[in-house]
C-alpha cells in the first residue's frame, strides 16, 4: 500500500469517527472502560500515524504528504488527549484503617 493511500485512509478513519468519539467521550453513560478502550485505539492510531510521517520523511519530495501527515498526526493527538481528559480516575478510600497503638 503507498504512503497516500494509507494517509488516505488514516484521514478517512479519523473523520468518520471523530464525531462520534466526541460523542462517547462526553457522554456521562459511556463506561469508562469504554473510553479506556477508545484511548487505546486512538493511541495505536497514534502510533500508525507517527510511522506513517518517519516513512514520509525519509524520502526526498513528499512535502504535501509530509505536510497532511503532520496534521493528521496533530489531530488524533489532540483527540486523544480530549478523551483522556474523560477519563475519571478511581479514588482510593482509606476508610476503616487504623493503626494499632
Amino acid at each position: 500500500m503507498t504512503h497516500a493511500l494509507r494517509l488516505a485512509k488514516l484521514q478517512q478513519i479519523h473523520s468518520d469517527k471523530e464525531p462520534d468519539i466526541i460523542r462517547l467521550a462526553t457522554d456521562p453513560s459511556t463506561p469508562n472502560r469504554q473510553k479506556q478502550l477508545i484511548y487505546g485505539c486512538l493511541n495505536n492510531m497514534c502510533r500508525i500515524s507517527a510511522g506513517l510521517f518517519g516513512d514520509l520523511s525519509s524520502e526526498p519530495g513528499n512535502y504535501d504528504l509530509i505536510e497532511q501527515a503532520a496534521d493528521l498526526d496533530k489531530a488524533l493527538l489532540h483527540l486523544r488527549s480530549f478523551v483522556g481528559r474523560h477519563i475519571t480516575m478511581r479514588q482510593l478510600e482509606t476508610g476503616g484503617m487504623s493503626e494499632a497503638a
